[in-house]
C-alpha cells in the first residue's frame, strides 16, 4: 500500500471514529437525562429515550463494521497480522500521520469510558428500585392476615391446596 492510500486509509479511519465518538457522545446525554427521567418517573419519555438508543447503536454498529474492515485494510497494507489490527498497534508504525488518528481514538475510548459509568449508574438506579419494590411486596405479605394451617396425619402442616387470593380493600 502506498503513502497516499495509506493517508487515504488513515483519514476515512479517523472520520468513522469522529462518527463513533459523536454518536457515543449523544448515548451519554440521553443516558443523563434518562437519570432524571428515571427519578421523575417518566414512562413515556423512557419509551421514547430507548427508540432513540436504539437508532443510535444501530447506526454506531454500521459504523464499528466500517471501523474494523478499515483497520484491516490499514493493517494489511502495513503488513501486521490479523490479531494485530488495532488503531493502537497501528498507530506507531504510522509515524507522524498517526497523530490524528491517535487522537481520535483517545476521543472515543474516554466516550465509551463514561458511557461505561452512566450505564453502570442507571443498572445501580434500577437495582435500588427492585430492592425497593421487593421490600413493599414483604411488607404487603406480611400485612396480610395468616392462613390457616392444620396438620397432617404426621404432625406436619398442611399445606393448602390452592394458595387464597390477594384481595385489597378500599376504604372511604
Amino acid at each position: 500500500m502506498g503513502v497516499t492510500a495509506v493517508r487515504g486509509v488513515v483519514s476515512e479511519l479517523v472520520g468513522v471514529l469522529e462518527k463513533e465518538s459523536e454518536l457515543v457522545k449523544e448515548l451519554v446525554e440521553i443516558l443523563q437525562q434518562d437519570q432524571k427521567r428515571i427519578i421523575k418517573q417518566d414512562i413515556v419519555g423512557l419509551e421514547d429515550s430507548n427508540r432513540c438508543k436504539e437508532g443510535r447503536m444501530l447506526r454506531l454498529q454500521a459504523l464499528e463494521e466500517s471501523r474494523l474492515g478499515l483497520t484491516e485494510r490499514l493493517g494489511k497494507g502495513l503488513g501486521l497480522a490479523s490479531d494485530e489490527m488495532r488503531v493502537s498497534t497501528i498507530c506507531p508504525l504510522l509515524g507522524p500521520e498517526a497523530r490524528d488518528l491517535e487522537q481520535a481514538a483517545e476521543k472515543l475510548r474516554a466516550l465509551v469510558g463514561t458511557l461505561n459509568e452512566l450505564v453502570a449508574v442507571g443498572r445501580g438506579f434500577l437495582e435500588q428500585s427492585i430492592l425497593g419494590i421487593r421490600g413493599l411486596l414483604c411488607l404487603i405479605q406480611s400485612l396480610r392476615t395468616p392462613e390457616p394451617q392444620t396438620y397432617d396425619a404426621n404432625g406436619r402442616f398442611e399445606q393448602p391446596s390452592e394458595p387464597e387470593a390477594v384481595a385489597v380493600r378500599r376504604e372511604v
